[in-house]
């Protein structure tokens, strides 16, 4: 199963998060992924492979970073840091103390979710309470926290945020490809 890292930022601001990996002794190896980026700790260890010829997550030395992004103009998703290695202590104990560490650095941002209802919850969206990790977020981003800027999960399909952009405009709010409060009314 891993464990994941959940953050909010906006703008870019995320990059201080591969930065951070950069920073190590001996930094991990980055490959680019369709969202994101793979960490490969190859110090730690060899990649291993399924039967299909493909990376075995649970069994290598990586971690994936799936930083935010900008979605229907008005919403940001939050970034995810994956450490998919199962159990990472006992297969890999140095990446453990590597996600542990990572974990009080993140952990120095402000905590704006942990598994229960708390002061921001009404600008986290979609599926991102659905998760017990603590989310917490970078100072941009609770600037834009602040000024009312929704959040939702990375992984929240179309469906999900049509019906997300369909309660917004009943606050009215709009977002791009989402109905306007006129659009509901009228129905």
């Amino acid at each position: 199963m891993g464990s994941t890292l959940r953050y909010l930022a906006v703008d870019g601001e995320d990059a201080a998060i591969l930065d951070w990996f950069d920073q190590l002794d001996t930094p991990p190896l980055r490959v680019a992924i369709e969202r994101g980026v793979v960490l490969y700790f190859r110090e730690l260890g060899a990649l291993v492979y399924d039967d299909t010829g493909r990376v075995d997550p649970s069994a290598s030395p990586i971690a994936t970073v799936v930083p935010a992004r900008s979605v229907r103009s008005i919403l940001w998703t939050a970034g995810e840091i994956h450490f998919p290695a199962t159990p990472i202590r006992s297969l890999f104990p140095e990446l453990d103390r590597i996600r542990r560490h990572f974990g009080k650095w993140l952990g120095h941002f402000t905590t704006v979710y942990e598994g229960s209802p708390g002061n921001w919850d009404y600008y986290l969206e979609g599926s991102i309470r659905n998760f017990d990790a603590t989310v917490f977020a970078m100072p941009r981003a609770m600037a834009a926290l602040e000024r009312g800027t929704y959040f939702v999960a990375d992984d929240d399909n179309e469906i999900v945020l049509d019906t997300l952009c369909r309660g917004l405009a009943l606050r009215g709010v709009t977002c791009d490809g989402g109905p306007s409060a006129g659009d509901i009314a009228a129905r």
